[in-house]
């Protein structure tokens, strides 16, 4: 491992780098910094306090037994195609989706809407890329998310939870279980259409 990625700090939305042992500070110091198991390619999470005011730091790498050539091999490394069965996916399991999607920020002086496409969604959230910078206190959204063109989007209320450059992270807050069935509809139909989407 090189010297600068020991001494990198990473946020939350980043993707591990590698598999180790990581310091987590919490900027509101509302716990003293403490250490954490991560795996390489595992999102980084906010804190339910600090929220993204928090940063990790690889203290050291270790070994998952699923990177140790001794219990894997070749074999475990190589990538296979999840399930098609939409069913036996978790409730809240992020799939990769690219859908157009328009925000409309309340909590501030005036509504504003801006575009942007998601990157992955889930039945408690979704991923999104957008080219505009949202202001820091917006934090009540409206999301309208097109499904196909001539119909109407699904409308979902969410809270920013975290931002990284153009990637931001929203969390779906007062769905019920109609919304929630169909945004697994929506999922379930886009992975029919693009069978190589992948979880």
């Amino acid at each position: 491992m090189e010297a600068s990625t020991a001494k990198k700090k990473f946020r939350p939305g980043d993707l591990a780098p590698i598999t180790g042992i990581y310091l987590v500070t919490h900027e509101r110091r509302h716990r003293a910094a403490h250490e954490v198991v991560i795996i390489r390619g595992e999102h980084l999470p906010a804190c339910r306090t600090c929220a993204i005011r928090i940063t990790y730091e690889i203290v050291r790498p270790i070994s998952h037994i699923t990177h140790d050539w001794d219990f894997s091999g070749p074999h475990n490394l190589a990538v296979r195609p999840e399930p098609e069965d939409f069913q036996d996916v978790r409730l809240f399991r992020r799939v990769h989706v690219q859908a157009p999607v328009t925000l409309k920020l309340s909590g501030i002086a005036k509504t504003v809407a801006v575009h942007g496409y998601t990157s992955d969604l889930s039945a408690g959230g979704m991923g999104a890329v957008i080219r505009e910078k949202l202001p820091a206190q917006c934090n009540k959204v409206t999301v309208h998310i097109s499904v196909e063109p001539g119909e109407a989007p699904l409308v979902f209320r969410a809270r920013l939870r975290y931002q990284q450059g153009f990637r931001y992270g929203f969390e779906f807050t007062g769905l019920g279980a109609a919304e929630r069935e169909a945004m697994r509809h929506l999922i379930g139909n886009r992975r029919h259409k693009d069978p190589g989407m992948t979880m």
